[in-house]
């Protein structure tokens, strides 16, 4: 059996899609937190007059509170 010109082509492979190190996902990726957490922070801290980058730092360097409805004690 003969193979046609398309069957002899090496298939192409795929490259990974690399985060940038400065991208909003990879730095809440590092502070372990949702993405979704860190823009609305950033959006608070720039809603009150910080520029960018301090408004980043600012929301990095917060720890991530407890979630949810507190548990009833005493039950």
């Amino acid at each position: 059996m003969k193979l046609s010109e398309l069957e002899k082509q090496i298939p192409l492979t795929k490259k990974k899609r690399q985060q940038r190190e400065d991208s909003l996902a990879s730095l809440a990726k590092q502070a372990g937190m949702p993405v979704g957490t860190l823009k609305t922070r950033i959006k608070k801290f720039m809603d009150e007059g910080n520029d960018r980058q301090l408004a980043i730092q600012k929301a990095l360097s917060r720890p991530i509170g407890p979630q949810g409805r507190p548990r009833q004690s005493g039950r």
